[in-house]
């Protein structure tokens, strides 16, 4: 049996791609008899609900940045908490200053450590306005117990993310990248070894509404094509782009339908984008749903597209292709090396590249449907078990010695 630590800023019950992912291998590892616990960040009082086992929950402020918040810990106080709890190895999976901190005290400890790289700070960092100055002196801060990697040319916003990265990078045994370009942007050379590539699966509940069901809740017409998006509507992940898209679609197949899926970030001001882009009536907007609504709005679409590029992975691909919708995206990088790139139509990413993709998908119901099905079919070979299976391979390795 190994017990597994993990550390993450973005909070454990959120609704986002890496709490997603953690939930789902803290069960997977339960179910094959390995204990785990999650150090997360959580409100400055009390704790909160995460839909996971035994968490560790630590006071924090919200950065703005989906559900990636700020920790506040005395690094002594999580020492004896992460030593009493005895752990095997420790799962880093965010860059902030929560995760820096596990990486601290699992140095101090002797305990070995295993990074994921959900997140591409480069990506965020060009969204998000960060001072290069804050960063160095948050590295400085929360990365003081962590070695220097390489120096790092040139220097500005980029070197200072790749500092901060460098630190984490030279502090594990062994980097997961969900993909094989997701460290496209930084400097691996000194870490090439130890890299590995292990995706993350779609995991939808069996359960639900039916398409039909769906369409008939949100007033959504039955035979109306449904051009959907799932995940945090906010600038990184294309919303722009994809507004911008659909109201070019809206011209060529009039009767097509808009639906967003999941929490809204307010700095996109999204209500008033859908009004001067004409586009309001024609989009549902529903927040965050439960996992089983999710499915539902699966069933209800007829085309998932994908504008973000950001995306280390992209579950949100894994759920579509797993419930046969079938895909357009505009990130040749992250098409090139996804394992769904077979199945996923790739276009510049042009609000007219982009919405001839979407539109030839809505006027070809037979092509759309072939399309699902070969994503489908690739989706089912990535299943949860071999996700869990090569990550406790990756466990047993950095506890070995001469890992």
């Amino acid at each position: 049996m190994t017990r597994i630590l993990h550390f993450t800023d973005a909070t454990v019950g959120g609704v986002n791609g890496i709490a997603s992912s953690i939930r789902l291998l803290v069960r997977l590892l339960g179910g094959r008899g390995h204990d785990s616990a999650v150090v997360s960040t959580g409100p400055l009082w009390g704790d909160a609900e995460a839909g996971v086992g035994e968490v560790i929950w630590v006071p924090s402020m919200p950065t703005g940045m989906g559900d990636f918040r700020f920790a506040f810990f005395p690094i002594r106080a999580m020492r004896e908490r992460v030593r009493a709890w005895r752990p095997d190895v420790a799962h880093v999976h965010t860059p902030g200053p929560l995760g820096a901190a596990g990486l601290t005290v699992a140095r101090q400890l002797g305990v070995p450590a295993v990074y994921t790289y959900h997140t591409d700070m480069h990506g965020y960092a060009e969204h998000y306005y960060i001072p290069t100055p804050v960063i160095r002196a948050g590295t400085a801060v929360y990365g003081r117990h962590l070695r220097r990697g390489p120096a790092v040319h040139p220097g500005g916003q980029y070197g200072a993310v790749e500092e901060a990265n460098a630190r984490i990078f030279d502090a594990v045994r062994v980097i997961i990248a969900p993909t094989a370009n997701a460290l496209r942007r930084c400097r691996m050379a000194a870490y090439a070894g130890k890299v590995r590539v292990i995706a993350t699966p779609a995991s939808l509940p069996p359960d639900g509404p039916t398409g039909a069901e769906f369409r008939a809740r949100f007033g959504i017409a039955g035979d109306a094509p449904v051009v959907l998006f799932v995940g945090r509507l906010s600038a990184e992940k294309g919303i722009r782009l994809l507004l911008a898209a659909f109201r070019i679609v809206r011209g060529q197949v009039p009767a097509a339908t808009l639906l967003l899926v999941g929490p809204r970030s307010g700095r996109l001001r999204l209500e008033r984008r859908l009004d001067r882009a004409g586009l309001a009536a024609h989009t549902v907007v529903t927040g965050a749903l439960p996992p089983a609504e999710v499915h539902g709005a699966y069933r209800a679409s007829t085309v998932f597209a994908f504008a973000s590029a950001t995306d280390t992975q992209g579950i949100v691909l894994h759920e579509a292709a797993l419930s046969g919708v079938p895909i357009v995206l505009t990130d040749g990088a992250l098409h090139g090396s996804h394992p769904l790139s077979a199945a996923m139509r790739l276009t510049d990413p042009a609000p007219a590249a982009f919405a001839a993709g979407i539109a030839a998908l809505l006027r070809a119901p037979d092509q759309a449907r072939g399309l699902g099905r070969r994503g489908q079919m690739i989706a089912r070979e990535h299943t949860p078990d071999r996700f869990a299976d090569e990550t406790l391979r990756a466990y047993e390795d950095v506890r070995t010695p001469s890992s």
